[in-house]
Formats: C-alpha cells, structure tokens, sequence
C-alpha cells in the first residue's frame, strides 16, 4: 500500500516558532505536486516520521497525520530497557502515567482523568479495544517484542469509539514475518536500593514455515521484581514483590498476494501477593489497608485483509478475558474485591489504497462484555456480586479530500453508538434485575490541514468524545443506605468537544523536528466521587463538569550523526466548572489526579568504535507537578515528581550489554495524591503510590535472524 507522505511536524503554535517553520528551507516544495509529495521520502534511520502508523485506520507516516499524535517503535523500547508503558507514554506531551503495582496503570491525557465510570481514554491492544465497562481499567502490557505504540492524544470517538475522549493508546505487537527467521533473548539482573535482586528473562523467535506465504512468531517474559515496602508492625521487609510472566503468539497466512489472514493468542499473568506499590512517606506499608493481587489476561483473535487494488477490505475478532482479584485486609477486616471481564468484539471496515486526493474509511463494529465482580467485606456487612452486560455496535466513516493547488485538506467523520446494557446485583442470595439502559451517542469530527510543503503540515480541528453512563453501584448503594444518604440510580452518559490547532514540521534538512499544539476541551456531565459518611467508599454522581486549557510544545534537535536530543512540555489547567453539593468539589477545583505541568528531556548518543563494535548511551528526564483531589478531605496533594534514568553500553556483531540506573536522583515523592485514613484520634493513615527507588542492574541481549528462501 502506497504512503499518503505529506511528512508533518508539529511546530509550536506561537506566532515565533510558526514564522520559522515558514521561514525554513523545508518548505521550498510548497508548490509540489500531489504525486510528488505521495512518494515515499527517503529519511535517515530512527526518525519520528519513519514510523508507519494507523491512526486514521489506514497506514501513513505518523507526520503525515493532522492529529497530535506520538509513535515510538518496539525496537527503540528495546534499546531503551522499557519494561511498561509506565516507562515512557509520559514522554508523550500532555500524557501522565503511573504504575499502581496491581497489574494496571493510571493514564490521564489532556486532563481527561477520573478512576469511575467506563475508561475515558482509549487503551488498544493490536485490534481490540480494551473496555474496563463502567469501570476504567487500563492493564499493565509489558513493553517486549512490540511492533509500536502509538498514542493519539484529543478524542478519538469518530474511528476508535467509546471512552477515547482524551485520547487513544494503542500497543500493536510484533506480526510474524514470511520471510526472516529471526531469535532473540534479553535477560538482566539488578538490585533495588532497601529492596532486594530483580531478575528477568525475555525471549522472541520468528519462523517462516512456507516462505513468502506461512509464518509463526512466538515471545515470552518472566520477570520478578523485588518489594521495597516494609511493614514494621509485622516484622516483614519487601513486601510488594511482584511477578510478570507473558506468553504471545501469532500465524500469518498469506494464501496469495492480496489476502492476508493472521491469527494469535496473548497471555498475562501478575502476581502481587504482598500488596501495591502504595506506601507512607516513610516506605512503609498502610496501617489501614493491605491489599494483595493477582491479575490474568488472555487474549486470542484472528484479523483477515484484503487487498482490491483501489482499496483494502479488513476483518478483525477478538476475545479478552481479564480478572483481577484484590484481597487483604481493611480497618481490621478481612476485605475481597474480584473483577472478571470479558469481551468478545468483531470490526469491518473498508479503507481507501493508493494516492488520490480522496482518502476514506468505513466500518463497523459489534461488542458483547460480561463484567463480573464481587465485594466481600464483612465488617461494614458487605457481601455484593454484581453481573452487568453489555451489547454495544457502532457505525463509522470518515474521509479526507485534499483540494487541488491549494495543499489544503479538508476531513469529515462521524460515528454512531448504540449500547444496551442489562444485569443483576446480589445482596447476599438476593438478586435484584437491574433496569434494562440504552445509550446513544453520534460523535463527529472535521479537521482542516494546510500543507505548505511535503514536510509540514498546520491544522485546525473539532472532535467529539464520549463514554456511556452506568448504574449506581450496589455496594455504594446499601452503604450510603447505612449512612442515611440517598445516592442516583442511574449516572448519566458524559461527553466532551475538543477545539484545537497544531502544526508539525522537519526543518534544516531534518536537523530539528517540532511539534506543538493549543487546545479547549469542555467536558460535560463527568462523573465523579461522592464520599459516604466515614466508610472510605465511594458513591457515584454527576457533576456539571470540566473545561481544560491546555498546550504542548515538542522538540527533537540532531545536530551529529549519532546525537539526538529531545524535549517536551504541557501545561493542563483542567478544572471543574459547578459547586458538587456533599463534595469538596467547587467552580474552579482542578480535575482528579491530573499533573498541571509535564516535562521530559532526554539525550540519545551511538557511535562506532569498530566495524564490530558501536557505543551507547542515553540519559532521560521526566517532571512531572502534583497531582491532587479535592473531593473530600482525606485526599492530600502529591508531590512534585522528577525521574532520571541512564544506561550505558556497547553493542557487538549479535550481542548487546548495557548498564542502567533507573531512578537516578532516588526520587521517593507521592506519584498520586494521598489517602488519609483516620486510625485514631491522633493517627492517621497516609499513603501514595510511589514509584520503585534507585535501581542499578545489567541487561544482556542476543540476537540472530536472516533471510529464507
């Protein structure tokens, strides 16, 4: 398929750094052709804008996408030492990012943020669209043997449907290869500082069966991280010690040139015995809250393509079945919170191939889920189940027309939702049928691109996300009954539309690569926390809602071979806009667990010492504000967050060794806000999710490949 190759970089949108971009040689093609500027651009390796992507549901370059958008290549991860997505996505502006240490992460982009409800950012593993359903869960997804990630920030409701309001993250694993055997291991070892030896092993091989036509990729992990967390009243160190093991595989079958069929299967397995990655200021364990975990994944599907020339037709099923369990302990009680989830999803759609002016796709979509979870609490006399299913279809289309002479093109899109939405909850033996509820939503999206030259791009866009509403959880509901509190039935649907303009661009021959953006959300009918009583759980209610005001800037200078240098920013003021009677919430109180400023910096460096033997290295800097909630009292501010990490190392003819020390500067602050928990009249419990201390280790990495014929 021929790349759309308007290479787009989005350069700031101050009037200063615009009259550069403008200014620069890059943009000497203004007057290209449409051909012209439809052949593919021959760039140097490990560019930004070498990256193919599919952010519009058809493959072009990630700079020929008039969204704000950041893609990073498995193999850069690689090179890097990621072991989650926790270790980057922040590097993405306006993205914010923790591990909660039970299996799964906390993502804000563009302070859309909340930890109730449907997920309000879209979380994509290959073709299946990751729904926590009326619960926002994103899964931790080891970063091996990735294909890319890519992470689309403003809503994305048009072609990748509910819950992407802020944003889409998508992690597409590697495909097998019909062609190119290949084998590859990384293993490391390291130590946590007042925590104890970490150890993995990671594995991938690729093997065409019938080349040119049947091919299998298989890649494991297994990992074990140590704890740092300590509980002095029991008398154990190194609590939370956690345990990672992954299994993937995938068979592509190309029957003839234009069919494609693929077929593969994802396990995930974590095991956190000792509790999260929450602790108290002084490293230690809460006093009021011990939670264990165990959290499985599994994933199999099987996508179909088909090539017709002028367009390429494309099938795609998939079944996820996620479970996470937490039990331990809470105010003395013996406390088990369960959660099954399971979806099964189809997706067809039909997208334009080749160079015209007219580019579009067209689709649909059907997903069934069957969320199942449990709440076992004996000292509050809690015993609830509740079973919730959930129908959901869609339609969607969107095009793109470029007008002749004028390097302008104008997109239009839109999607419909439909969702019906049934279950029971139990009360001991019980059961009461919940109200059957159907929610619809249309959700449209138009964009206008200026592309003064084949290297840039500027933009003005409007799109609109949303998630469907839930009902009242039960446990919140018999709790709030016990507290003489009357919480709704029912929480209403939010939504949002998002305005915003941005520019991309390469300048001086690709020297510096911008990217920057400004933009407006307003967020209706967000769901937020109502406190009950003293209990330390949560209702639901709706709030008036949000207006965020944000912008982000990006740059990327390469001024040698072999030295890459690169810095971010954002700024989020997102804050909500009514007074919520019974909560802290009032006009102007900054949205949940959203950092106000992100920063990131970085410096990359390779260079040959041999024909056998290259150098590298590599320092990386993350900054992030306080996040903080203000719903009620025993929520405290976090704090200011600064992360550094260096690796070191040489890479021979098959072999790579490399040095890290991760958490440089030994930073120890509150990632999220802080829960107080009143033990006593004059103790409190405070505790925060903290990241993993200074960790130092080696990684060694081996790998082979070649042609078959």
């Amino acid at each position: 398929m021929k790349l759309m190759s308007k290479t787009r970089m989005m350069a700031s949108c101050s009037a200063s750094v615009l009259l550069l971009t403008l200014a620069s040689p890059a943009f000497a093609q203004a007057g290209a052709t449409q051909a012209e500027r439809n052949q593919p651009v021959s760039t140097s390796a490990g560019a930004p804008d070498d990256i193919v992507v599919t952010a519009r549901k058809r493959e072009e370059r990630a700079l020929d996408v008039p969204i704000a958008l950041s893609a990073v290549t498995g193999e850069t991860l690689e090179r890097r030492g990621a072991d989650n997505l926790a270790d980057f996505l922040q590097e993405a502006p306006g993205v914010g990012i923790y591990d909660q240490g039970n299996g799964q992460q906390k993502i804000t982009i563009r302070g859309i943020s909340t930890s109730l409800g449907a997920n309000e950012n879209g979380y994509y593993l290959d073709d299946l669209p990751f729904t926590g359903v009326t619960v926002p869960i994103s899964p931790d997804v080891r970063a091996w043997d990735l294909d890319r990630v890519e992470v689309l920030r403003g809503p994305q409701g048009t072609l990748f449907g509910e819950g992407s309001m802020g944003g889409t993250v998508r992690i597409l694993t590697k495909g097998a290869d019909l062609n190119e055997w290949e084998a590859k291991g990384t293993s490391f070892l390291s130590s946590t500082e007042d925590g104890g030896t970490n150890r993995g092993i990671k594995g991938a091989f690729n093997a065409p069966i019938i080349p040119g036509v049947l091919a299998v990729r298989v890649a494991g992990t297994a990992e074990h991280f140590d704890g740092w967390i300590d509980n002095p009243t029991a008398g154990t160190s190194n609590v939370n010690k956690q345990d990672f093991t992954t299994f993937r595989a995938k068979a592509r079958f190309d029957p003839t040139d234009r069919l494609s069929i693929t077929g593969s299967y994802w396990k995930y397995r974590a095991d956190l015995p000792g509790g999260n990655n929450q602790a108290t200021d002084e490293g230690n364990q809460s006093l009021a809250l011990t939670l264990g975990a165990s959290t499985r994944y599994e994933l199999y599907g099987a996508t179909a393509r088909y090539d017709f020339g002028g367009a390429a037709l494309f099938y795609g099923y998939a079944h996820n079945s996620f479970d996470s369990i937490q039990s331990g302990t809470y105010l003395g009680g013996t406390i088990t919170a369960p959660i099954g989830i399971d979806v099964d999803s189809h997706e067809v759609r039909l997208s334009s191939n080749g160079s015209g002016r007219l580019q579009w796709t067209i689709g649909g979509y059907l997903r069934n889920a069957l969320r199942q979870d449990a709440t076992v609490f004996a000292l509050f006399g809690l015993d609830s189940r509740d079973r919730t299913k959930s129908d959901a279809k869609a339609v969607f289309g969107e095009a793109t027309y470029e007008l002749p002479s004028l390097n302008v093109d104008l997109t239009a899109g839109l999607r419909y939702y439909e969702e019906k939405r049934s279950g029971t909850e139990f009360t001991g033996t019980v059961g009461t049928a919940k109200p059957e509820d159907t929610y619809m939503s249309w959700n449209p999206r138009f964009s206008v691109a200026w592309h003064p030259s084949d290297r840039s791009t500027i933009y003005a866009s409007a799109a609109k996300g949303f998630r469907p509403g839930q009902l009242q959880p039960l446990t919140a509901v018999a709790l709030a009954g016990i507290s003489g509190i009357t919480l709704p039935a029912t929480l209403k649907q939010d939504y949002l539309w998002t305005y915003e303009v941005g520019a991309k661009a390469d300048l001086f021959d690709r020297l510096l690569t911008v990217e920057g953006a400004v933009y407006y959300t307003d967020w209706n009918d967000v769901t937020v926390r109502f406190p009950i009583g003293t209990t330390g759980f949560n209702g639901l209610i709706n709030s008036n809602g949000t207006h965020t005001k944000g912008v982000e800037l990006s740059a990327v200078v390469r001024p040698f071979r072999g030295l890459s240098l690169s810095a971010s920013g954002a700024y989020n003021d997102a804050e909500y806009t009514g007074a919520v009677a019974g909560t802290g919430i009032v006009d102007g109180t900054p949205v949940d667990d959203v950092a106000k400023f992100t920063a990131n910096a970085s410096a990359d460096y390779r260079t040959n010492i041999s024909e056998a033997v290259a150098a590298f290295g590599r320092v990386g800097w993350q900054h992030s504000s306080p996040r903080t909630n203000q719903t009620f009292s025993i929520y405290r501010a976090g704090d200011t967050i600064d992360l550094v990490d260096a690796r070191i190392g040489f890479d021979l003819a098959n072999l790579s060794i490399a040095a890290f020390v991760d958490n440089l500067t030994n930073e120890r602050g509150a990632l999220s806000f802080r829960t107080v928990t009143p033990l006593t009249a004059t103790l409190n419990d405070i505790i925060a999710v903290r990241t993993r201390p200074r960790t130092i280790g080696l990684e060694l990495t081996a790998r082979f490949g070649g042609s078959v014929r």
